[in-house]
Formats: structure tokens, C-alpha cells, sequence
């Protein structure tokens, strides 16, 4: 049985810290006051499992993020843009008030005199500190920063205007400084607990996001005097380098590879470390959240994958090469390929992340080599999702047990590689210790240094610049194939100021697309249909879609199911040229993304109570 953390009824007191009034200043009311906590390791390790459980989210919900990568039955609000002033996002009194838990840990922690066992703990609060404000700054910019437990008389503190981005990030890279310092190098639960790694793996992960977003949203530099009269100046470069910094730490410290072994013989190592049901001991796995059917500890992504039918679109499927290493764009005849064919011949990822024609097995090991054609019913345009898709006792709600890794090797070497060429500096040799090791293990022929930037992937990310833009791309085309469905995605397309796509208005066919030149036509698009009538999507013989615009045919073979029977014009479905093209989804939605999209906004009750002295992001107001 797996262990678990135990948190017993103190988790009923330490939510009545963060749910009531003056998110900032109260005080528990209860027999367990700071005075008479915090002086065993057993009550640091309960306090501090309360983070644990606050500030990771379930796993389903990091998959949920989603934008021009895969799109589900309902849009979000930012593929919508039904984001207002209103929206209350993380800026909530209960989100607010884990910083104060955090922070109480740090003002009474000195009750434990055992200096060995209260440094690590404090080394976990560091982390979930700068965890914390980390998600702030992707979500809003600027924000007020706390390091310590307000008083309610302290009035100039409680109501303390927005610090600029580059501080409050810079305390995020102290903390995460300091978390490595005192953290341990493991715990007896493993990857279930945050190691010194896996706060230099956050460092990496969020310094790439500020250096990269501070470039390409032309954000100033900032100048702080550090107490021994040095001066730092936080620049896009200077977030560069501490990621890269970070991530070459984690891997010169040999403690992580790539899982490379799979437990069914059906199935590649890339897609089965997503269904394992226990990461203890993967070598992948940095920091992980368990979950356990005996215990009733589930999730419910493969619920969610079904029943939101969530389906990749073609702008994703195109950024998979060909098993030979070539753009897709360099076969003949690929943008009017069809189902079967589009998988022909490709990155073996590709197969692993999206339900392929003939892949046995890739839903239930007791199939034992039975195909499953493509089921409408569980995808909205061709493409369905089965990244983390297991077998069958899965799908019903927060039946999922597999464990959820937030952070792995493989983001890592994707950092690394990243922040290097976006500093102008990436060598074929740090290419072979990090996007070779992923090419590997897909079995891809690695990736040579570029000097000419690739058509299509120019198109996709049109604003992407520097001295390496061709590396640029190249990177970004792994990072988007590896960490599909993880949670990044739109947070990349955030700081890489390429937001205008992740709405269903701007996610139009690329000008190096044949099929659509204009780059015209909008909506998230799916498989290639050339035009009405029934299909043989896996070729085995046996007909298994109908496309059919108005009416029904009178006719239809038997061996099509009632799901597989799709109508043009019906729920949000067309082909992108009318009788032909791509299936499309939400053409008709006519959101235009702005510039203000890229932050959220401050609600608007919350500058109210600040009395003018909490400012709202432009574009807002």
C-alpha cells in the first residue's frame, strides 16, 4: 500500500486560518496556538502538509489547461475571452491566506530547537513561498509581496501597493535559493515530498518564464542595491541564466534520467510513464502527488479526457516530424493527408499522445490486439487524446489512481535547452545531453544545431526573435510535442507573447499551409475530410465515419456506429472550405485576443477596498 501524508484534524483547524475575514491577519482561535505548535518535527511536518494539499492542484486540472494545443467540449475563458474585472482568478482570500500560513510557519518555527530538522521544513516553506508567488506573476504581474504575517493594526502593510514583477520574481529566486540550501537531498517518500531538486528544477521553470517573458513582452529592466552594496539589474538575460544555471544543476547532479523501460510491451516508455501507477522510485519523477484506489486518493483525467471528449488540433499534429527527422511540410501531399496517413511515418510521440488507426492495446491490455476505431463519441474533430489514458476502470469520475508527476526530468533538459538558445548560445553538445536524450527515447534521429529557421514553425510563432531564432524554434517544436497536456502550454504561449492563437478567431491554418495560403480561415481544426461520405479511418476493411452535410443518406453501412455519423453545422462542426477541408470546431467564435489578455485582471472589489492604492492591469479597467 502506498504511503500517504497523514493530515489528521488539525487540517480542520488550519483551514479556519485562510477562510474567514482579514485573509492577512487572523489568528486561529484555537488550543493549538503559535505559542504551543511548531516544536516537534511531527508538527512541522503537519503544518507544512497543508501546502502540499493547497498549492498543488489535482492532477486533472493541470491537464484541463488548454489552447491552441487541444480544445475540449467547452471553451475556457481564455479561449472565449469571458474573462472580466470581475474575475477573481488566484486573487481570492482563501488563495491569499496560504501565504499567510506560509509565512506563520517562519515566524514560529524557532519553537523547534532541533536546528536539523526545523532547517528542512523551512526549506519546504521556501519552496511553496515561491511556488506561490510564482503563480501570482503568471497570472496578474505586479503584486503586492509579503514576507511576513501582517497585523491588522498595520494598516500601510495590509493595504501595500503592487511591487513590480522583477522584485517579486527576484524573491522568488531567493526563496527557491534558499529552499535548495536547506532542503534535503530525499525524503523516505521519495518523489512525493519536494527535494533540493526539485526547487532547482522550479527555479528553472520559473526564471525561463520571466526571462522570456520580459523579452518578448519588452518588459523594463529593474535595479536592486543587495545589502553588500552590489547592484543586480534583473533583465530578460539575467532570468536566462539563472534557468539555465538551475536546470544544468539538476542534471549534473545525476540523480534523474529518462524512464526508458515500459511495462507493456504494447506501449513506448514515454506513454507508459504516464499511466504508472506508482512513480516511487521512477527516475523521471522530481516531485510527484500520489494517488491510491485503497485509499480512496483518486483523480478523474481519464474522466475528464472522455467525457470532454478533449481532441488535439491540427496546428499541435503538424508540429510532429517525420521518423526521418523532417518537417511534416516537406511530404509530399501532407496538408491534405488524411487520418491513417497523417500517422504514417511520424515521431513516434505522436502515436503515444493521440489515438492512432490500428495501435493495439492502447486502451485496455485486455483487448489483446483488437483495434478501436476512431469513436466520435470521445473526440470532437479526429483527434482524440490519450495521453494518461489507461484502461477502462479509469473512466468514471475520480476513478484515476495513476500518480501525477508536477515536476520531470524531461521539463528539465527542455529548459535548459531553451534558456540556452534563447541566450544566443545553445551548442550542438548541449543538444546531446538534452533534446537527444528525449529524441532517444522516442526513437528520432536527434536534432542538429539549425541556422535556417523552419517555414512552418516561423508561422506558428511569428514572434519569436534573436540571434538563435532558428534554435528558438526547434526547441519550442520539442517542448510542445513532449509536454502536451501537462499544463504549460498556455502559460508558454503567455510569455512567448503568442496569444492570439489560443482563441478560436486567431487559430487560423498557417500561410505555409497549401490548403489554406490566406491563412483565412478560423476555428480549431481536425483531420482532413476531402469530402462527404463514409470512411475506412483505420483501413481495415470496414467502414467507420460518415461526414454528411443536410439530410442523412438513406443508406449507410452497418458497420458505422450511430457516434461516428457527423453532420456538418451541427454543434459548432463544419469543414474549413465549406464541403472539404478540415472538421473544424467554434469558427464562429469571434473573440480577438488583446494585449491585456496576457495578465489577468485585479478584481475589481479588490482595488475598491484598497482605497486607490491597488492599481489595475491596462486594459482592464
Amino acid at each position: 500500500m502506498k504511503n500517504i501524508f497523514k493530515v489528521v484534524t488539525i487540517s480542520a483547524i488550519l483551514l479556519t486560518m485562510t477562510a474567514c475575514e482579514g485573509f492577512l491577519t487572523k489568528t486561529p482561535e484555537t488550543s493549538l496556538s503559535p505559542e504551543s505548535f511548531f516544536s516537534s518535527e511531527k508538527e512541522l511536518e503537519l503544518w507544512t502538509n497543508y501546502e502540499y494539499s493547497t498549492l498543488l492542484n489535482d492532477a486533472t486540472s493541470y491537464a484541463e489547461i488548454r489552447g491552441d494545443d487541444f480544445i475540449g467540449r467547452g471553451l475556457s475563458a481564455i479561449q472565449k475571452g469571458t474573462r472580466t474585472n470581475a474575475t477573481s482568478g488566484l486573487w481570492t482570500q482563501t488563495h491569499w491566506g496560504y501565504l499567510r500560513h506560509i509565512n506563520q510557519f517562519f515566524e514560529n518555527c524557532g519553537n523547534c530547537k532541533n536546528e536539523e530538522v526545523r532547517t528542512k521544513y523551512e526549506g519546504v516553506e521556501h519552496f511553496f513561498r515561491a511556488l506561490f508567488y510564482y503563480q501570482m506573476v503568471q497570472y496578474y504581474g505586479d503584486v503586492p509581496y509579503y514576507d511576513k504575517v501582517v497585523g491588522s493594526a498595520d494598516q500601510d502593510a495590509l493595504f501595500h501597493a503592487r511591487d513590480p514583477r522583477g522584485y517579486v520574481m527576484k524573491k522568488v529566486i531567493e526563496d527557491l535559493d534558499l529552499a535548495v540550501k536547506k532542503l534535503p537531498d530525499s525524503w523516505p517518500d521519495g518523489c512525493f515530498r519536494i527535494n533540493k531538486y526539485g526547487a532547482m528544477a522550479l527555479k528553472s521553470r520559473a526564471a525561463l518564464f520571466e526571462g522570456t517573458f520580459r523579452k518578448y513582452h519588452n518588459v523594463a529592466d529593474e535595479q536592486y542595491t543587495e545589502a553588500d552594496g552590489s547592484t543586480t539589474t534583473l533583465s530578460s538575460e539575467w532570468f536566462l541564466r539563472q534557468a539555465a544555471d538551475a536546470a544544468q544543476s539538476v542534471m549534473a547532479s545525476g540523480k534523474y534520467s529518462l524512464y526508458t523501460t515500459s511495462a507493456n510491451p504494447n506501449w513506448k516508455a514515454y506513454r507508459d510513464f504516464f499511466q504508472l501507477e506508482d512513480l516511487r522510485g521512477n527516475p523521471e519523477a522530481i516531485f510527484a502527488k500520489q494517488y491510491d484506489v485503497t485509499l480512496a486518493i483518486r483523480h478523474g483525467l481519464q474522466f475528464d479526457l472522455k467525457n470532454e471528449t478533449y481532441s488535439a488540433t491540427r496546428r499541435f499534429v503538424n508540429h510532429y516530424l517525420c521518423s526521418d527527422g523532417k518537417p511534416i511540410q516537406e511530404r509530399n501531399g501532407w496538408a491534405t493527408e488524411e487520418y491513417y496517413e497523417q500517422f504514417q511515418r511520424r515521431d513516434p510521440r505522436m502515436a503515444q499522445t493521440i489515438h492512432a488507426p490500428g495501435h493495439f492495446g492502447y486502451l485496455d491490455p485486455a483487448m489483446k490486439g483488437a483495434v478501436e476505431t476512431t469513436d466520435f463519441a470521445r473526440t470532437l474533430n479526429g483527434y482524440r487524446v490519450i495521453k494518461g489514458v489507461s484502461d477502462g476502470s479509469h473512466e468514471n469520475a475520480t476513478t484515476s489512481t495513476t500518480d501525477w508527476a508536477y515536476i520531470r526530468y524531461a521539463e528539465v533538459l527542455l529548459n535548459y535547452a531553451e534558456a540556452y538558445a534563447e541566450l544566443g548560445e545553445l551548442t550542438q553538445a548541449m543538444i546531446d545531453k538534452s533534446i537527444k536524450l528525449l529524441r532517444d527515447r522516442a526513437g528520432m534521429p536527434n536534432m542538429t544545431l539549425p541556422s535556417t529557421p523552419d517555414p512552418l514553425m516561423s508561422e506558428y510563432y511569428p514572434n519569436a526573435k534573436g540571434t538563435m531564432l532558428a534554435a528558438i524554434l526547434e526547441v519550442r517544436r520539442e517542448r510542445v510535442v513532449e509536454l502536451f497536456a501537462e499544463g504549460f502550454h498556455q502559460w508558454d504561449m503567455i510569455r512567448w507573447k503568442e496569444g492570439a492563437p489560443l482563441t478560436a478567431a486567431g487559430n487560423k491554418s498557417a500561410v505555409a499551409d497549401p490548403l489554406d495560403p490566406a491563412g483565412r480561415t478560423p476555428g480549431y481544426k481536425g483531420i482532413y475530410i476531402p469530402a462527404p461520405g463514409e470512411y475506412d479511418t483505420d483501413h481495415d476493411g470496414k467502414m467507420d465515419l460518415l461526414i454528411y452535410i443536410g439530410q442523412m443518406p438513406s443508406t449507410v453501412s452497418s458497420s458505422i456506429p450511430a457516434t461516428n455519423r457527423i453532420q456538418v453545422g451541427a454543434n459548432s462542426l463544419t469543414l474549413s472550405d465549406g464541403d472539404h477541408g478540415y472538421i473544424t470546431r467554434d469558427a464562429a467564435e469571434d473573440y480577438v485576443w488583446k494585449d491585456r489578455d496576457y495578465l489577468y485582471p485585479v478584481p475589481l472589489g479588490q482595488i475598491q477596498a484598497y482605497d486607490g492604492k491597488l492599481t489595475q492591469n491596462p486594459g482592464w479597467e
